[in-house]
């Protein structure tokens, strides 16, 4: 694994601070690979004290060890894009490059016998229900529906709060909820959805891995934590799911 992925994935273990780091680098891969330590603290928002451990828990010797796989992960990247890419702006090469790592990483933590049960449970439920709150994931909840839908299968999406109990306590054994959460979930939603488990529905989280709500679930498709990376990822799995579900 580079540097970039282990970036990806330390996201799930970094400090707060260090969690701004990597999160800055993973976003303008070609300037933190040049940038002096003092250019890189002001434009994350840190000081050159941090960046210096951010370096050493990564495994890297001091900055310019971190500079030199950056620019290392940033050559190989480029090498995979065709002319037209290769000639892209800097910055467009490296958001092209963090999504492609991205759905190498999600590919990678998706079982596929997951997305196998997943849509054998689609297929066969009485009803299908989602369980989402907060605009990024009631934005991705949505997508989600409308990927379904054009496939033959209605999801009821839930983003009320107050319903989501009265909904979990009609649900049984026939029915799937899905829970889709890609940051901390509330008290409201850990409780409907713990009522539901109650109430013998399958549950599929739509979560991070260790994630309070999937351990209610009784399958987990793992999500990233960071929101953007969410984004694609879900995107993706969208897409297997269609695939899985018109084969």
């Amino acid at each position: 694994m580079d540097i970039v992925g282990q970036l990806q994935e330390g996201m799930t273990r970094f400090s707060a601070q260090e969690s701004r780091v990597a999160a800055f680098i993973l976003q303008n891969l070609s300037f933190t690979a040049s940038a002096s330590i003092d250019e890189l603290a002001v434009r994350a928002g840190v000081s050159a004290a941090t960046i210096t451990r951010f370096a050493r828990s990564v495994g890297c010797e001091d900055i310019r060890d971190l500079r030199k796989q950056l620019a290392q992960a940033c050559e190989r990247r480029t090498s995979w894009l065709n002319e037209e890419s290769a000639a892209l702006p800097a910055a467009w090469r490296d958001k092209l490059s963090l999504i492609s790592a991205n759905l190498e990483q999600q590919l990678v933590s998706t079982p596929e016998s997951t997305l196998q049960k997943l849509r054998t449970r689609l297929q066969s439920a009485r009803a299908v229900h989602c369980f989402a709150l907060g605009a990024q994931d009631i934005a991705l909840a949505t997508l989600l529906q409308h990927q379904l839908l054009s496939i033959g299968i209605v999801m009821n999406l839930c983003q009320d709060s107050a319903l989501m109990r009265m909904i979990a306590s009609t649900l049984s054994d026939d029915h799937l909820l899905l829970v889709l959460a890609t940051g901390e979930a509330d008290a409201i939603l850990q409780g409907a959805t713990l009522l539901a488990r109650v109430q013998e529905a399958t549950i599929f989280a739509l979560t991070p891995a260790n994630h309070a709500l999937s351990n209610m679930a009784s399958a987990l498709l793992p999500l990233p934590e960071n929101a953007q990376a969410a984004r694609y990822a879900l995107l993706l799995l969208v897409d297997l799911l269609n695939d899985a579900l018109l084969a």
